[in-house]
């Protein structure tokens, strides 16, 4: 968790822009930025939830919070799938940028979701898992 909270911040700094004194405006190159950061976080994520649900299973974590998180997966990869329908946008200007990042992000949310219901199930069984 906590490399993900660095990971997080150092990206957040990196992409999001910082209001100055003229004030904060709406920059394309930057939503660009922000929507192909919530992609990487998405696949890095993912990557996590496999390791962490075989090791779930291997630990004979419940069936109930196996579902949840397996739930939870499921409309990660849904939402996945509805981004990529899209492609991935290119550096044309164009509105599927928009509904790519609506997408992705909500992907990572649910994964990210995913993989903390199964970190607290394994803390519960007193399992370091990283």
């Amino acid at each position: 968790m906590r490399r993900f909270g660095a990971l997080f911040i150092l990206l957040m700094m990196a992409l999001v822009p910082i209001a100055g004194a003229s004030g904060a405006t709406w920059n394309y190159q930057n939503f660009v930025k922000q929507s192909v950061a919530w992609y990487y976080l998405y696949l890095d994520k993912q990557k996590t939830f496999e390791e962490l649900y075989n090791l779930s299973v291997q630990m004979n974590v419940s069936n109930e919070t196996l579902s949840l998180a397996l739930e939870l997966y499921n409309n990660a990869t849904a939402e996945y799938e509805r981004a990529m329908t899209y492609g991935f946008p290119r550096d044309t200007r164009t509105l599927s940028w928009v509904v790519f990042s609506v997408h992705i992000r909500k992907a990572y949310l649910y994964v990210n979701r995913a993989v903390e219901v199964l970190e607290k199930a394994l803390r519960e069984l007193g399992v370091e898992s990283a």
